[in-house]
């Protein structure tokens, strides 16, 4: 009737009708909520009056939540409930024992892998990446312990500091590891000389006996380092230029055997070096000539094999021979015991373990190993090799040694130990 327009407006009257009718039809739509409600909560007053009211309503209705709960957990019972005390749960008990290979490089960076992750090769071959390496930074140590044995680390300062080695770092085999002054108080000037895993240290008449680089040796009670200290303790007093080199446990009836870089060896009965205190510098192991020095020692076995590795990659086993009549000092070799390691006393000059040339280069490290071990070989480089001990040739002393792992330009075996072979890994090992 009024025509088209572009806008619309409503009256106020309009607009209060409107706003009446939608009020009025939310309230009667409440109301009509609010009676069921009130309806429903009256039936079920009366029905619960009537439940308290009749006993057998009540036991019926426990009976029935009852078998509910036994079918939905009819297993039986897992749990023990005795009267015993609870005692302190050990982490040690919660970790599994395996076998883990360390290596700790030039700068201080450590790390554990399973000794599984190195499938055994053939001798000879190039190896796979065992770490994240640069020219500045080589591996220095390798070892093979167990996670529930306490690693001792000696250091070139000739102190020792304790570690479980599941607290070490577990990281991949291409990893380069984590800075060790994060796990033990380090020195600036101190590095990691060797390791030694120990599980019990109340064995009677155990020693750790220690040799540093300029021949000498000392034979330190196992028992005198069982309380761990943070801040580590002193294990042998080094004279001025010295350093600590190597450390093995031995026992009454031992022999040890010092090898030098220059080829040089010499095997001596344990009791030779008398027990020491750990505060003392020790005697002389063996005598050096011109700028020769210390590079490893071993406990002699007389059905082992004495591994010697040089460091551009030639390697080769001798015979130990059987305990023997002590004989003379002199460096004098004959043929009759150019195949076994004669004993003799302690501070001669030894007989020649092995020929060093530019070829083979001087000698890294030593080894005792048998047929049935494993050789894990690394590299300055980070490259590591396994292989079987039994395929590296037994010759004499005075050789040169067969090639036990091809090197890349520039780089330098670096590190040598044996691996026991774990029968559960027999079958990979074999591939």
């Amino acid at each position: 009737e009024r025509g088209v327009a572009e806008t619309y407006t409503l009256t106020p009257v309009q607009a209060d009708a409107i706003l009446r009718m939608t009020l009025g039809q939310l309230v009667n739509l409440e109301q009509e909520k609010l009676s069921n409600e009130h309806h429903e909560l009256l039936t079920k007053m009366g029905e619960y009056l009537d439940i308290l009211a009749d006993e057998a309503k009540i036991l019926a209705i426990i009976r029935e939540d009852l078998e509910q709960i036994i079918k939905k957990y009819s297993e039986p019972r897992r749990t023990q409930i005795n009267g015993e005390e609870i005692s302190e749960v050990d982490l040690e008990d919660l970790i599994i024992e395996e076998q883990m290979v360390v290596s700790i490089s030039h700068n201080g960076y450590i790390k554990r892998t399973p000794s599984s992750t190195y499938r055994a090769q053939r001798r000879g071959g190039k190896g796979i990446k065992g770490a994240t390496t640069d020219d500045g930074d080589p591996v220095e140590h390798l070892f093979v312990t167990s996670t529930h044995d306490y690693l001792l680390f000696f250091t070139t300062k000739g102190k020792v500091y304790w570690q479980k080695v599941y607290n070490l770092p577990q990281l991949s085999r291409e990893s380069k590891g984590r800075a060790i002054v994060n796990l033990l108080n380090l020195a600036e000037d101190e590095k990691i000389a060797d390791c030694r895993a120990v599980r019990d240290f109340d064995r009677p008449d155990h020693y750790l006996m220690m040799a540093t680089r300029h021949g000498l040796v000392k034979k330190t009670p196992l028992t005198a380092f069982s309380r761990p200290l943070k801040s580590g303790i002193i294990a042998i007093k080094l004279k001025e230029g010295d350093e600590l080199v190597d450390v093995v446990v031995t026992q009454p009836g031992d022999e040890v055997v010092l090898a030098t870089a220059d080829g040089m060896a010499i095997r001596f009965q344990e009791f030779d070096a008398r027990p020491m205190g750990r505060n003392t510098s020790g005697v002389k192991g063996i005598s050096l000539v011109r700028d020769d020095t210390l590079v490893g020692m071993v406990v002699a076995k007389p059905t082992a094999t004495l591994l010697t590795a040089c460091e551009k990659g030639f390697g080769k086993r001798t015979f130990m021979g059987p305990n023997a009549v002590v004989e003379s000092d002199s460096a004098e070799e004959d043929v009759a015991s150019s195949a076994r390691y004669r004993t003799q006393r302690r501070g001669g000059k030894g007989l020649r373990d092995i020929k060093t040339t530019r070829r083979n280069g001087p000698v890294i490290g030593i080894t005792r190993v048998e047929d049935d071990d494993e050789l894990l070989m690394m590299t300055a480089r980070g490259k590591i090799q396994r292989i079987r001990a039994a395929d590296v040739s037994v010759v004499g002393r005075n050789t040169m040694g067969v090639r036990i792992m091809t090197l890349d330009p520039n780089d330098a075996l670096a590190a040598i130990v044996c691996v026991p072979i774990e029968e559960e890994n027999n079958a990979e090992s074999d591939r």
